[in-house]
């Protein structure tokens, strides 16, 4: 090989490896499939009227200013082997977590039905809060978002939040978000 055109493949190689870092820093839709579904009996204990009651916040700081989930969805989700692979490809493990919004969405290729159906959603009010009564004891994730900025845009801010709570004995619980 000539030592011009070894210059050149070296100024390629080195090229083409820069790309494919930046590549993978790059935001990147994330589609995930997950492998089981839940059965009616996983899920069976939560559609019950319990003792317990869920109330938490939800804030994130951006430079001064404090910002809450005021009118973003809440959900209380029963723990399933689906939630907890759903949690961790969403969060990156099943406990605690927080998703930029700037990563963007991780998409599912079809949420299980039951999933669906035995979650409870509420509202966070002016304040960035939310209650959940009557909840059965059991193993629950509560998640929730605080987003500010242009939603569609590269200035959008915020992200989604989650934490695993253990609900038993007829008490309140309470959460604060991230």
């Amino acid at each position: 090989m000539k030592p011009a055109s070894s210059a050149i493949a070296l100024i390629l190689a080195a090229t083409l490896s820069a790309t494919l870092i930046l590549a993978g820093c790059a935001q990147i839709e994330r589609q995930v499939a997950l492998s089981s579904g839940i059965s009616p009996a996983e899920v069976e204990w939560a559609r019950k009227a319990g003792a317990n009651t869920v109330i938490g916040t939800a804030s994130m700081k951006s430079g001064g200013t404090t910002h809450t989930c005021t009118g973003q969805s809440a959900n209380l989700i029963p723990d399933t082997a689906y939630a907890r692979a759903r949690m961790a490809a969403i969060f990156g493990n099943d406990t605690r977590g927080t998703r930029a919004a700037s990563l963007g969405p991780v998409k599912f290729d079809k949420d299980d039905p039951l999933y669906v159906s035995s979650l409870r959603t509420t509202r966070c009010d002016a304040s960035g809060s939310f209650a959940f009564p009557r909840v059965p004891d059991g193993v629950w994730y509560v998640t929730t978002s605080v987003k500010w900025g242009d939603p569609q845009g590269a200035k959008a801010g915020g992200g989604s939040m989650m934490q695993r709570l253990d609900v038993r004995g007829g008490r309140m619980v309470k959460v604060a978000l991230p």
